[in-house]
């Protein structure tokens, strides 16, 4: 964390920041129906009104599923924040203007719901349109993913036949201005996806061992929603007609993971490296990203909140929804071809 402030404080941005007063703006975040961005909405809809929004409409799908986290949770949003149902299927036009937009939904440019967003705002401009992307677009240089490489960048190239690198590129193509922010593994509070930690938990209290492919050494970003959230907010401060950030951290190995739910369980993680990849949640090589452009050109100040800290509410969550069980065909293959 303190090497993101240092970036941050020592950039230009820092002090037209101090200087400048944020001007109250009315916000519009498109929310999907769920999955692994699926709680961002209820989060930023909070987040963005201690950052400056006076109004925020939450834009949600009607494919959600209603009684689930975190929909059934909009009725304890402020009223500040205005939940509004669509079917996303269809082309929407909204009847109010809006400053800022999030679009936690697009993966695909030419359907209904996007393209008529596209076209909206090319015909009604906004301050600026940030799109929630996804860093497993990004397509490595030969070579890279070994224990001592480093973050993905921005820079790498991505792979074209995914829909989230269609968006973005509609959306750079595009005579508003816009940016990309590409988070990688989020887990937290009012999540509808729990894979990435339940792996870990599930087979630590079962007392069976843990497959992990490779050494173990692999690094993986777990950032909790409300960090995002928080990322995401900074979009305003965004000076570019077209940017793209990571959004991640903090960073862990994959042992390290393990090890933390282990501890949190008051049990040892019998962890079996240089297995398969079986039911693992993660990517076999080391596949992660850091804020620290975020922090030199937003000025995010870097992840406040910590999966060691967070794992005492995480057991009892997970405990009451029991867990998600363990693919013992999986694992059997897995570790199978363990080294």
């Amino acid at each position: 964390k303190n090497w993101v402030m240092s970036r941050f404080l020592a950039s230009p941005l820092a002090l037209s920041l101090i200087l400048s007063p944020a001007l109250a703006y009315n916000a519009l975040i498109v929310q999907n129906k769920g999955g692994g961005h699926g709680e961002l909405g209820y989060h930023l809809s909070q987040k963005l009104l201690t950052s400056g929004a006076s109004s925020v409409t939450l834009l949600q799908d009607t494919a959600c599923k209603s009684a689930s986290e975190p929909y059934c949770s909009y009725s304890s949003l402020p009223d500040a924040v205005k939940v509004s149902y669509h079917d996303f299927t269809t082309p929407w036009s909204p009847s109010d203007s809006y400053d800022y937009v999030w679009d936690n939904y697009s993966s695909d440019p030419t359907s209904p719901m996007t393209s008529s967003l596209i076209e909206h705002f090319t015909s009604n401009p906004c301050k600026r349109y940030s799109y929630v992307s996804s860093a497993g677009i990004y397509s490595p240089p030969p070579g890279f993913g070994g224990d001592d490489c480093g973050p993905l960048l921005e820079s790498f190239p991505v792979l074209a036949d995914k829909g989230q690198a269609a968006v973005e590129a509609a959306l750079e193509a595009s005579s508003f201005p816009a940016l990309a922010f590409r988070p990688q593994y989020i887990y937290g509070p009012n999540a509808n996806k729990f894979s990435y930690i339940d792996y870990f938990l599930d087979r630590i209290e079962a007392g069976k061992p843990v497959p992990i492919p490779g050494s173990g050494n692999q690094l993986v970003s777990l950032t909790n929603a409300k960090d995002v959230a928080t990322l995401l907010s900074h979009a305003p401060n965004c000076s570019k007609d077209w940017a793209v950030y990571n959004c991640g951290g903090p960073v862990y190995s994959y042992s390290s993971v393990a090890s933390m739910c282990g501890s949190a369980l008051g049990r040892s993680a019998d962890v079996r490296v240089g297995s398969g990849k079986g039911a693992f949640p993660f990517r076999p090589n080391n596949f992660h990203v850091l804020p620290t452009l975020a922090a030199e050109e937003l000025g995010y100040k870097g992840p406040e909140i910590g999966l060691e800290d967070d794992l005492g509410w995480y057991v009892e969550d997970w405990r009451g929804r029991g867990g998600s069980g363990v693919d013992e065909k999986k694992d059997e293959e897995a570790l199978a071809v363990t080294k």
